[in-house]
C-alpha cells in the first residue's frame, strides 16, 4: 500500500504536470495539431508496447523473485542482460519508426502526423533502457526511484514541449505563408515541437536513474560478494525467462492499448468513406485523444501506479506461498482503486462544462467535448478496475489469460464500433461508448478468471456500493457549490477550484462516517495516524 500510495501520488502529480502544459499546448496547436500529435502518440505508443513497455514489469517481475531468495548474483545478470536486451530492442523500434513514419501517418488517415513520430522515434531507444532501470529498482521493493525520475521526465517534457511546439509552430508560419501551400504544415511542425519534449524527458529521467544506480553500487556489490548461491543463471535460461515473461505482458498491453489506434483509424477512414470533411474529422479526433482522454486518464493513473507497485509484491507473496496474504493484497488494492476512481468520475461528470471551459478554452466546440465527459466519465472506474485486475493476473502467472480477454474485447468493441458509424451515425460518440465498453468487457473477464484461478470474490459493499454512495452524495454537493460560488463571484476557474476541494472534503467525510474505511485501513494509507488523529477530533472515528 504504501510502496503505491508513492507511486500513486507521483503518477497524480505527473499527470497533474500533464494537465498543466497540455492545456497551453492544445491552444498552441488547435485542434488539428492536437489531432496530429495525438496520431503519432498513438503510433509510438503502439510500438513503444511491442518494444519495451513490458521490460519494467517484466525486471521487476525477475528481479523481485531472485532477491526474495537473496540469490543477488543472479539479479546482477538478470540486470546486465536486460540492458543489452533492452539498447537492442530500442534500436529496432526506432528503425521501424523513424524509416516507417509516412507508412504509419497514411495508414491511419493523418499524413501530417510523420514528422512528429520521426521525433518520436529517438525516444524508444531511451525508453527500452529507461524501462529497464525503473523495472529494476520496482523489484529491489522501492517505487521512490520510478516515482522521482517519472516527475523529473514530466517537468522537463512540459517545458521542452511548450517552447518546441510554440518556436516551431512560428517558424512554420512563415514558411508557409512565403514558401509552401502544403495543407497544415504549422499544426504538423507544432505537434513535432511537442513530442521533443517527450524524447528530452525520457532522457533526463534515464540520466537521474543512471546516477541513482552508481551511487548505489556498493550496496549492490556487497550483497554480490556475501551471496553464497551456488546456482548460477546462464543467460540462455535468462533470456528464455525474459521472452516468456515479456511476451504475454506484450501481447496482453499492447491489444489493451490498442483500442484508442484502433478507435481513431476507424473513425477516420469510416468517417471520410461517409463524406465527412477531413477537417471536421481532424477537430473530432483532437478532441477525443486531447480533450476527453487527456482528463480521464489522470485518475487512472493512479490504477496503474498500483498495478506497478503490486506486481513485486504479489510475486514475493506467490514465491513464498502465502496465498491469504495475495487476496488481501489484491482487496486493498481494488477497494484504494475504486475509492478514487469512483469520486473522480462523478465530478468529471457533475462538472463537465466547467471543467472543459476552464481548461480548453479555444476549444471550438466545448459542449461536445463536455457531453463526451458527461457520457464516457464512467470509463475512469472501467478502465481502473481493467488495469489493476490485469496486473493482478500477470503477477500469478497467468500472463496469457489478460492476452486473451484483451483480444476478445477488441474484435468486439471494433465490430460495435464499425456498426454504430454506419448505422446510429452518432460520428465520435460512438468512439465513446465503445471505449467504455472495450474496458467493461475486460473488467466482466478478469474478474471471472480471479474467481477461477484463486478462489477469489470480490467484496462489493465496501469496495463499490459505500464509495459510490459517497461519490454521489459529494456528487450534489459539488454541483450547487460550484453554481453558487459561479454566481457570487462571476468565476468559471474560482467555481471549479473551490467545488473541488470541498468535493474532497465533503468525500473523506462521508468514507468515514459510512465506516468504508477501518482504523487498520487508515493506518496503512501515507500519514494515516495524521487522519485518525483529525477524525476522532471530529468524531468522525472512534
Amino acid at each position: 500500500m504504501m510502496q503505491g500510495a508513492i507511486l500513486g501520488v507521483s503518477s497524480i502529480i505527473v499527470r497533474m504536470i500533464g494537465i498543466l502544459y497540455r492545456v497551453p499546448l492544445n491552444n498552441i496547436l488547435g485542434e488539428k495539431g492536437v489531432a496530429y500529435y495525438g496520431m503519432a502518440f498513438e503510433v509510438y505508443s503502439f510500438l513503444l508496447l511491442l518494444s519495451s513497455y513490458s521490460l519494467p514489469l517484466a525486471v521487476s517481475k525477475m528481479v523481485s523473485k531472485r532477491v526474495t531468495l537473496r540469490e543477488y548474483k543472479n539479479t546482477r545478470r538478470i540486470f546486465g542482460f536486460a540492458l543489452g536486451f533492452a539498447v537492442c530492442i530500442g534500436l529496432v523500434a526506432f528503425a521501424v519508426t523513424y524509416f516507417g513514419s509516412d507508412f504509419f501517418a497514411r495508414l491511419l488517415n493523418f499524413p501530417q502526423s510523420a514528422i512528429a513520430l520521426r521525433t518520436l522515434s529517438f525516444g524508444l531507444i531511451i525508453m527500452s533502457v529507461l524501462g529497464v532501470m525503473r523495472g529494476y529498482f520496482q523489484g529491489l521493493g522501492t517505487m521512490v526511484p520510478t516515482a522521482l525520475s517519472n516527475i523529473l521526465e514530466q517537468i522537463v517534457n512540459a517545458a521542452v514541449s511548450l517552447i518546441a511546439a510554440s518556436a516551431f509552430y512560428k517558424a512554420a508560419l512563415v514558411a508557409t505563408t512565403h514558401k509552401y501551400s502544403f495543407p497544415n504544415v504549422p499544426e504538423a511542425m507544432g505537434a513535432s515541437g511537442g513530442t521533443l519534449g517527450t524524447v528530452c524527458g525520457a532522457g533526463s529521467a534515464l540520466v537521474f536513474l543512471v546516477v541513482l544506480y552508481l551511487l548505489y553500487r556498493k550496496t549492490i556489490k556487497s550483497q554480490v560478494e556475501n551471496d553464497q548461491t551456488l546456482h548460477k543463471e546462464g543467460m540462455g535460461s535468462i533470456l528464455k525467462v525474459l521472452i516468456l515473461t515479456i511476451i504475454p505482458v506484450i501481447l496482453s498491453t499492447t491489444i489493451y492499448n490498442l483500442s484508442g489506434l484502433v478507435d481513431s483509424g476507424l473513425f477516420s477512414n469510416i468517417m471520410t468513406s461517409r463524406g465527412m470533411n477531413h477537417n471536421l474529422i481532424d477537430t473530432y479526433v483532437g478532441m477525443f485523444t486531447g480533450n476527453y482522454r487527456l482528463i480521464v486518464n489522470v485518475p487512472i493513473a493512479l490504477a496503474s501506479a498500483l498495478a506497478s507497485s503490486l506486481i513485486p509484491s504479489v510475486v514475493k507473496s506467490m514465491t513464498e506461498g502465502n496465498r491469504g496474504i495475495v487476496i488481501r493484497k489484491i482487496d486493498s488494492a481494488i477497494k484504494v482503486t475504486m475509492m478514487v476512481a469512483m469520486p473522480c468520475t462523478v465530478g468529471i461528470g457533475v462538472l463537465a462544462k466547467p471543467i472543459v471551459n476552464l481548461l480548453f478554452p479555444t476549444s471550438v466546440d466545448p459542449d461536445r467535448v463536455a457531453l463526451m465527459l458527461m457520457i464516457g466519465c464512467i470509463s475512469v472506474v472501467l478502465y481502473s478496475l481493467s488495469t489493476i485486475t490485469n496486473s493482478i493476473l500477470q503477477g500469478i502467472d497467468k500472463m496469457r489469460i489478460p492476452v486473451i480477454h484483451s483480444a476478445i474485447a477488441l474484435v468486439a468493441h471494433a465490430v460495435l464500433l464499425i456498426g454504430m458509424l454506419y448505422i446510429l451515425k452518432i460520428d465520435i460518440f460512438a468512439v465513446v461508448i465503445c471505449d467504455m465498453f472495450f474496458s467493461f468487457l475486460v473488467c466482466f473477464l478478469n474478474a471471472m478468471s480471479l474467481k477461477k484461478y484463486l478462489g477469489y470474490k470480490q467484496e462489493k459493499v465496501r469496495t463499490f456500493v459505500l464509495p459510490a454512495v459517497c461519490s454521489l452524495i459529494m456528487g450534489v454537493f459539488v454541483f450547487f457549490i460550484h453554481f453558487l460560488v459561479r454566481k457570487l463571484l462571476h468565476s468559471n476557474t474560482i467555481a471549479v477550484i473551490v467545488a473541488i476541494l470541498f468535493g474532497v472534503l465533503i468525500y473523506a467525510i462521508a468514507l468515514l462516517l459510512l465506516k468504508v474505511l477501518d482504523v487498520d485501513e487508515l493506518y496503512m494509507l501515507p500519514g494515516g495516524t495524521k487522519i485518525i488523529s483529525l477524525a476522532r477530533k471530529l468524531h468522525l472515528l472512534k
